[in-house]
This record gives structure tokens, sequence and C-alpha cells, in this order.
């Protein structure tokens, strides 16, 4: 058994008692069939062929899209200044071009910050930074109207020995599923739980059923717990893959990767964000030759 694997069934039972990575505010209409509603299983999402979000991207890279749950704000990292740094940008409507991006001042360091991950109605924001100490770090503001807060460092979902990288986090703010990167391991995904906004994470435990071979990150949980999203290195660079499972207590079925033209062979596709009613998948890829910022329609069932 890898490595990985003995942490996973060591953790199994501390995963269930924490209530698995039941998402319960999330409801989102994706696939085949609309979930909670019975009719069965939900089937792996097809989208059409992506699109660059040209406004966003430069010659530099762009990775790790994060949007507010009405689609006019969005965060993201960018290195166009030198730096791994987040940049957002806002729009006026649906269907509107995207304003220029601005680098988030209040937020960054001299040194790198990257993989955000913004609450729906844009007052707390998560993400990586490297500057002392290294890790998940938060950030609040009163209204989307104001400047971001200090940012503080989440010390409970450090883990010893390992780089916590890439987090997601539920609606109401109760699960956070991240990428895990022990230093003599591959990254793996793992989930933290809470049973109020007020309180501190548990400890991040393995996400069961998601691991396979090479590593895995970019998770994102939606469906109530019963689905993700997640970049997987098993077949090559990087290519999105989906998983389901039965309950937000249960393992993940095997897990598949997006079709072409999402995922193409040889370029890194990672970083999924889905619209909360699913319509929409935005992500980031190669494809032009640099990481660039892309979003696709959902194919119509």
């Amino acid at each position: 058994m890898s490595w990985r694997g003995q942490k996973i069934a060591v953790a199994w039972g501390l995963w269930l008692a924490l209530g698995g990575a039941g998402c319960q505010d999330q409801h989102f209409v994706i696939g085949n069939v609309t979930p909670g509603q019975g009719g069965g299983a939900p089937e792996r999402p097809t989208f059409e062929a992506p699109a660059a979000v040209a406004e966003l991207n430069s010659e530099a890279r762009e990775e790790d899209p994060t949007l507010t749950g009405d689609l006019l704000e969005i965060y993201f990292m960018s290195d166009r200044d030198g730096n791994r740094d987040l940049f957002t940008s806002r729009r006026a409507a649906l269907g509107s071009p995207w304003d220029a991006p601005r680098v988030v001042e209040e937020l960054n360091s001299a040194e790198i910050e990257d993989t955000p991950s913004v609450s729906g109605d844009g007052l707390r924001i998560w993400f990586f930074s490297a500057r002392d100490p290294e890790g998940i770090w938060l950030a609040t503001r009163a209204s989307r109207g104001d400047p971001w807060g200090t940012p503080a460092h989440v010390d409970a979902l450090d883990v010893e020995g390992a780089t916590v990288i890439g987090p997601h986090v539920d609606p109401p703010g109760l699960h956070l599923v991240t990428g895990v990167t022990p230093a003599d391991a591959e990254t793996y995904l793992a989930i933290a739980s809470r049973e109020r906004p007020e309180d501190d994470w548990s400890a991040l435990v393995p996400l069961a059923g998601v691991d396979g071979p090479g590593d895995e990150g970019g998770p994102f949980l939606f469906d109530d717990g019963k689905q993700i999203l997640f970049r997987a290195s098993r077949a090559g660079g990087g290519d999105l893959f989906w998983a389901r499972r039965a309950s937000a207590e249960a393992a993940f079925e095997a897990a598949e990767p997006l079709d072409a033209p999402v995922n193409l062979p040889e370029e890194r596709d990672t970083d999924p964000h889905l619209a909360p009613d699913g319509s929409v998948l935005f992500f980031a890829s190669t494809r032009s030759g640099v990481a660039d910022i892309y979003e696709a329609r959902r194919l119509t069932p």
C-alpha cells in the first residue's frame, strides 16, 4: 500500500466522524440528472469547446480562477508583474466584458500568493501564501465595495512536513478541500470541516476515493458533496477529472477525465470552477502556449 493509501486507511474513520464532505447549500444542475431529484446517479458533465477569456489573460501566466456566486467578480493568480500575485476583475453583467484586471494590493506580499477561493457573497477569500508562516491565509471585508482586511494565517489547516495549497470552501463555509504536498510524496486531496463558520477547522484528512497514480489538486466540490472536479496528472501533465459518490459520507467512485476539447493531450488543464447552476466551467489551460483562463459552456443533456 502506498504512503497515501496508508494515510487514507488510518483517516477514514475520522473522516466519517466529521460528516464527510457534504456541502449542504450547493445545488448545481450538471450532467444528465438533476441532483437530488431522483432518477439515477448524475453522469459525467460534458462541455462545448472552451474559449479564452481574453480580457483577463496576458502574455504571462494566469491560473486559479474563482468567482463570486453572481459571476460578476473574479480572482486569479497572474505572474504578469514578475511575481505570482492575486488579481481581480469585475464586469457589469453576465455576458459583458471583464474590466482590466488589477492587482489586489491588500492580499499580496513580496512572496508568492496564489490559488484563491472567494466565497459566494464575496466577503471572504482563502488563498495560499509563501509568506511566513507559509500556508492558507484568510481575508475578509464588510462589503464588496470595501478593500480586503489584513490577511490572517489559518493555523488549523497546517500539515506538518507538507505544503497545503489550492483551497476550495463550500458556500456555508463548513467544508474545505485542498491539495496537500508532503516533502517526500505526491500531492493528494484532503478535507477539513467545522460545525459553524466561526469555529476552527478540523485537521485535514485525505479525501477517500480520489487518490490515484500521480498527484491531485485544484478541487471543486459540488452537488451537496456528491460530485467533485479536480486536476490529476495520471494521464500526463494534467487533466481535469470528475468523480461522484452516492452520498457525502461515501467514498468517491473511480474518477473519469473530462472529454476533449476541455482536456487536450500534452496540455496542462487545471483549476476548475463551476457556475452555481453548473452551466459554465472556468479553468486554466496551457493550450495557448502559456497558462490562460478559459470558459466552457455545458452541453445541454
